[in-house]
């Protein structure tokens, strides 16, 4: 009998600045819906969330990316836009530590950050999420 072994180390939040430079795609998302998930088949580490998710803009990474899915642990809502620190490889954006995802105001535009250098856009996100 074989048996493996898979585990995900969940980090410490070390502040904006070490997250903006250890996430390899940062990006504003709007989640779509829920994947289904496979009938009999529990997964041991998975996240609470995996949605479909629509790029609305990428701050850092590529942006040539097609219909994605989103991982976190933490609660997602359809229809809500998120601000997304992770990872992403095969078509899913890895973003596990609930730090990670940040729920953005209803009344986003790209708009207020185009422009902008990452650090500003960053700053500017996160203050429109004071507002809520």
């Amino acid at each position: 009998m074989a048996l493996g072994v898979m585990a995900r180390v969940h980090d410490t939040f070390h502040g904006w600045d070490y997250l903006k430079n250890m996430s390899d795609y940062i990006a504003v998302v709007q989640c779509g819906n829920p994947i289904p998930q496979k009938p009999n088949v529990r997964v041991v580490g998975a996240g609470k969330s995996d949605v479909e998710i629509q790029v609305i803009f990428t701050l850092k990474g590529t942006n040539n990316a097609s219909p994605l899915r989103l991982q976190t642990q933490r609660d997602l809502y359809q229809g809500q836009n998120y601000l997304v620190f992770g990872y992403c490889g095969d078509g899913v954006y890895s973003a596990y530590e609930e730090y990670r995802v940040v729920l953005l105001d209803e009344l986003f535009s790209t708009n207020l950050i185009a422009g902008k250098t990452l650090d500003e856009q960053i700053q500017i996100l996160l203050e429109r999420r004071l507002i809520i």
